[in-house]
């Protein structure tokens, strides 16, 4: 749950810096091959299987559970993809956020051939999905400019808004954690504490909500409270949240 770092245009203090558009213009096009033929004709892309889970808790419905296993699924494609295009030297993750990138970019990913299946063991019923996506270079190209809109908007945000930080309805999920981790690399982490409580009065059987909490709690250092959010992340089945209780 450490966040990567990728390109930043946006310092410590939260403020944008005046050069931030040509500077992530000269970085992503100098690290692609034939730049302008990628973007005009898409043609870096990947296709990827996943599948995922969710385990359905008080108050879920099924659409929601199978929107968040969906979800999971678009991740763990985004994340391949990053990592196949950085190993092609077709983009570098450097001072930044991977993660943030990473799911702005699950958040737009088309999907086809979906499945989805309920089962219910126990008395808890789980929405399993496998769907096939194609990830393209220019999905992190224009999440970078997502992440670079949205955090102005944010740092033009007053702190009373920032104290009742709204919640994206209709749910955008990669959008919800990319705001974490926007927060959480400024160094606010007071604010992504607000915002992540806010998620989990919505969303509280997410598991994701818990396991950000307990990275922001970490760096707060708030060891008591971070175990607590690391417990509730591993009941709601994250493995590496149980393995870091061990």
């Amino acid at each position: 749950m450490k966040p990567n770092r990728t390109f930043s245009t946006t310092g410590r203090s939260g403020l944008k810096c005046p050069m931030a558009w040509t500077l992530m213009a000269l970085f992503f096009f100098a690290n692609i091959q034939a730049a302008s033929d990628v973007w005009a004709d898409d043609t870096v892309a990947l296709e990827i299987q996943s599948e995922a889970a969710y385990i359905l808790g008080p108050g879920d419905s099924k659409p929601l559970a199978r929107q968040l296993a969906l979800f999971r699924a678009k991740v763990k494609a985004a994340y391949q993809a990053a990592d196949r295009f950085e190993r092609r030297k077709l983009i570098q993750f450097v001072d930044h956020d991977k993660n943030e990138l990473v799911h702005l970019v699950a958040d737009r990913l088309k999907v086809e051939g979906v499945q989805d299946q309920y089962r219910t063991e126990k008395q808890l019923t789980t929405c399993s999905v496998r769907a096939k996506a194609t990830v393209r270079l220019s999905d992190f190209i224009e999440a970078q400019l997502t992440s670079l809109r949205l955090g102005q908007k944010e740092d033009e945000d007053n702190y009373r808004h920032e104290m009742e930080p709204p919640i994206p309805s209709p749910l955008k999920p990669g959008r919800a954690l990319a705001k974490v981790y926007r927060l959480i690399d400024k160094q606010e982490l007071r604010m992504a504490n607000i915002y992540l409580n806010r998620l989990a009065e919505g969303y509280p059987n997410w598991r994701e909500v818990y396991e950000l909490k307990a990275v922001a709690l970490r760096l707060e250092n708030q060891p008591v409270k971070m175990l607590t959010a690391l417990r509730k992340a591993c009941q709601l089945g994250s493995l590496e949240a149980c393995a870091q209780l061990k």
